[in-house]
């Protein structure tokens, strides 16, 4: 399966042809053997992507849309906001910060070792701040997402920390309900290892 390197993935491009013809003039008909075409993936990749096997048109631009005025995911959207909008304001704190997402494309992480990772990175940095959360009924929130490639312990070429994300205490509910979001995304676009996806904020 595919949590085991089984991937099983077939890449192919599908064509639309197009034949006119009139009654009037049978000789004189139109015919375009390229009028359309898109990249399409077929997969077997198991509950990774949601259902077992499936086919998605890789050309798509994949989207996590949240709301600021979803009562539900009011945090999450104001972190990943601030974050897209205003990185130096966040933490880790720094001049000229930048973080993908809105205009760079995030990359869904299968790894669960890399996830955690990404994970206690973010964590780090919210104890660094705000010290012991464990029982305010908060939670640490991080973005990117722990499950991206550009997660708090993404690194560049030479093996340095990029530290391009923002790690926030944000209600623990709504943090779930967050991450809900995060995986339906995932699952409906059958996202893989490395599918890019962007992530949009609005009021």
């Amino acid at each position: 399966m595919y949590d085991q390197g089984n991937q099983q993935i077939v890449n192919t491009t599908v064509t639309m042809s197009m034949n006119v013809k009139s009654p009037s003039a049978p000789s004189r008909g139109y015919q375009d053997t390229d009028a359309a075409y898109s990249d399409v993936r077929f997969d077997y990749a198991g509950p990774t992507a949601g259902k077992y096997k499936g086919t998605v048109f890789t050309a798509a631009r994949v989207e996590l849309v949240m709301k600021l005025s979803d009562p539900a995911v009011r945090e999450s959207a104001r972190h990943i906001s601030d974050a897209q909008n205003n990185p130096e304001r966040t933490f880790p704190s720094f001049a000229a910060k930048t973080i993908p997402g809105a205009k760079e494309p995030l990359h869904r992480l299968i790894d669960p070792e890399a996830q955690k990772k990404n994970r206690a990175a973010a964590i780090k940095t919210c104890e660094d701040i705000w010290g012991d959360y464990t029982k305010s009924g908060l939670e640490c929130d991080e973005y990117p997402f722990a499950s991206t490639k550009e997660g708090a312990n993404s690194k560049d070429s030479s093996g340095k920390a990029v530290n391009r994300y923002s790690a926030r205490l944000i209600d623990g509910d709504d943090n779930g309900k967050g991450g809900n979001k995060i995986a339906e995304v995932y699952t409906v676009n059958r996202l893989l290892d490395n599918d890019p996806f962007y992530v949009k904020i609005i009021p």
